[in-house]
């Protein structure tokens, strides 16, 4: 008896703790437990393709097709009818029905579109004809045929004779582009260009200008030395890391390279022209150019060269560095690129006018091509059996002139060079020129008498107050 009630009691005890294992599983795999051999369920899909369906199909399709045909073939014989009423002529009910809008054949009424979900109205798109418009006869053939005269072959053109090389960094390939634009009217100067970016002259092992510049004499001609150099040179050299940059080792060692350099040029006697080194936006580094101006400044001179001073031209009223300023022609544009150090293009042009003015000093241009060069002219004398002058044709260009060129006279020297004086008079000191007696800037009263020494000028009578 004892062991059938403890088996009842067991029996009753077997499901609630089954119940609490699977409510602990529950409570740390989650909320939701998962059941990963489930199958999955598959629902079915209902296709119209049955037997029935299809044929119902079939059935609509031919009656359509039938209603259309029908409807087809009644207008084909209206049209036919129209057409052979037309080409009888005359005023009967045709034209009437033209003119006023006749009455069409009634559409079949068995027959009405398509409302269900599967209809689709298919409309033939209206073929659109385009017309190509009539060729225009060009212009050149309704007018007469007209023989060109015969032009003389252009000279060639002169090989150029005065070169200018451009020696230094980046800034000096900017720089030589500002001067091949700057002398532009001057056919005979050409620009040579011996840079290097990110070079100076304290890092020889990358860059040797000294070189570089025998090399470039060895190889040609140069009229004329332009250096701009310096802005890569603020570290210290390679052989003396103890000497800080602008210290007095530093500037001893950096007067050295800079003699070096402008010793090929002046072995050959060949004028040098040194560009001083233009403000920069930091502050520190403009501090640095002005003492490195300084320095070529006192080395340039002492080599018979001419040192060029851009400082004034690229800052503001305080003297600060000012990227955006007035150009060659007056209008302000940004001068100086977004790095603060290099130039843009008309910066670059603005600084080659420093240059360039330095340059003009002593540049002897050549004397301009003569007119009877220029192509479409000729002074010789007229043939005895020429055409009258009506009948010949115009020339196809006139005599050819430079506008930018500076106006010289015969024999090359500018105008009013041979009277420095008063130029110096008027511009320098400021002080108007002598009038002439009887001119209209002759105010003095009495008038001053005339060039044969009679008052010729005086009044007949005194003024009236």
């Amino acid at each position: 008896m004892t062991r059938l009630v403890r088996w009842l009691l067991l029996a009753l005890i077997a499901p609630f703790a089954s119940l609490a294992a699977s409510s602990g599983a529950s409570a740390q795999d989650g909320v939701y437990q998962r059941r990963y051999y489930d199958p999955p369920r598959v629902e079915r899909r209902y296709y119209d393709e049955d037997e029935r369906y299809v044929q119902q199909r079939l059935r609509a399709i031919r009656r359509d097709s039938a209603v259309l045909r029908r409807e087809a073939e009644r207008r084909a014989a209206y049209e036919a009818a129209q057409r052979e009423q037309s080409r009888r002529g005359g005023f009967g009910v045709p034209f009437l029905q033209r003119l006023f809008g006749g009455s069409r054949p009634e559409a079949d009424e068995r027959w009405s579109a398509r409302t269900d979900p599967g209809a689709v109205e298919v409309r033939p798109k209206p073929k659109r004809i385009r017309r190509r418009p009539p060729e225009a006869t060009p212009a050149a053939a309704l007018l007469p045929a007209v023989t060109p005269p015969e032009v003389a072959a252009a000279p060639p053109a002169a090989p150029p004779s005065t070169f200018v090389v451009v020696i230094g960094d980046s800034i000096a390939d900017g720089l030589a582009g500002g001067l091949t634009e700057a002398f532009v009217d001057a056919p005979d100067v050409a620009v040579k260009r011996v840079t290097k970016p990110n070079a100076g002259l304290v890092r020889g092992d990358y860059y040797d200008f000294v070189a570089a510049a025998r090399q470039t004499l060895d190889e040609g001609p140069a009229t004329y030395a332009v250096f701009d150099v310096g802005v890569n040179d603020r570290q210290p050299f390679l052989d003396m890391r103890d000497a800080a940059p602008l210290s007095p080792r530093w500037k001893e060692r950096y007067a050295q390279r800079i003699d070096a350099l402008l010793a090929p040029f002046k072995e050959r006697k060949i004028p040098i022209y040194w560009v001083g080194l233009a403000p920069s936006e930091s502050v520190r580094a403009s501090s640095d150019h002005t003492a490195l101006n300084a320095l070529a400044r006192e080395r340039v001179e002492a080599a018979g060269g001419t040192y060029v001073d851009v400082w004034e031209g690229f800052v503001d009223e305080a003297g600060d560095y000012a990227a955006v300023g007035p150009q060659l022609d007056g209008q302000t544009a940004k001068l100086r690129l977004d790095d603060g150090v290099h130039f843009s293009k008309a910066g670059a042009r603005k600084l080659a006018h420093y240059v360039e003015q330095e340059i003009r000093k002593v540049y002897t241009p050549k004397p301009a091509v003569p007119a009877d060069a220029v192509a479409g002219t000729t002074t010789d004398a007229p043939e005895p059996n020429a055409p009258p002058l009506a009948a010949k044709p115009k020339p196809l260009a006139g005599p050819l002139m430079v506008l930018t060129a500076p106006r010289t006279t015969q024999g090359g020297a500018l105008l009013g060079s041979g009277s420095p004086a008063a130029a110096e008079t008027l511009l320098v000191r400021g002080e108007a020129p002598s009038p002439t007696p009887g001119r209209l800037d002759d105010h003095r009263w009495p008038a001053a008498a005339g060039p044969d020494g009679d008052a010729s000028a005086k009044p007949d009578a005194a003024p009236r107050p």
